[in-house]
């Protein structure tokens, strides 16, 4: 461990400013984007997806997460394979929530750790075997008002969705064009 302040810990320090100061130039960028703040609520990432599928951010914590050129607005999700297997959702999912679902389509961020693997596009016409299920959970306790967070499999997303990223150069996939 380095002491306060010793010959080391002054690399490190010079280390983090110079690295910090680069971070101020994704900021600005973020901002353009509706993005406040890159390290609040997975910023960063979402601003990397915002542009990857050519999006804009939708403000306010109700509604759809983007609305594309086309004026699609979209469901976005995100996750981190090196830590779980599964998308979250919603921490109420209820009756009214999987009805919001079925009206938008998806995009599915798949990162490790902060590096961005893949990017799925799925329909709510391919997201219904899902959100069938919920419903079910749902009506087979009537006294369960919602549901807590329900994940939808990153191995579903992937057997399911188009691959829009890495975007294939040769034949560039705008994700509008599933919906």
């Amino acid at each position: 461990m380095n002491q306060f302040f010793d010959e080391n810990h002054k690399k490190e320090i010079a280390r983090i400013e110079e690295l910090w100061e680069n971070l101020h130039d994704l900021a600005d960028m973020a901002k353009k984007y509706g993005i406040d703040d890159i390290f609040q609520d997975n910023g960063a990432k979402i601003l990397q997806q915002l542009v990857y599928l050519n999006f804009n951010i939708l403000l306010g914590r109700e509604g759809n997460d983007a609305i594309s050129a086309r004026g699609i607005e979209w469901e976005m999700k995100s996750v981190n394979i090196e830590l779980t297997s599964g998308f979250s959702t919603n921490h109420h999912t209820n009756q009214h929530i999987i009805a919001k679902y079925r009206k938008v389509p998806w995009s599915f961020a798949i990162y490790k750790g902060i590096s961005l693997q893949e990017i799925y596009v799925l329909t709510p016409r391919q997201l219904e075997p899902i959100f069938a299920h919920w419903e079910k959970q749902l009506l087979e306790d009537p006294t369960r008002t919602h549901l807590n967070n329900p994940k939808i499999p990153v191995k579903f997303v992937r057997q399911n969705g188009v691959r829009v990223f890495p975007i294939d150069t040769n034949n560039p996939i705008d994700p509008d064009s599933i919906y």
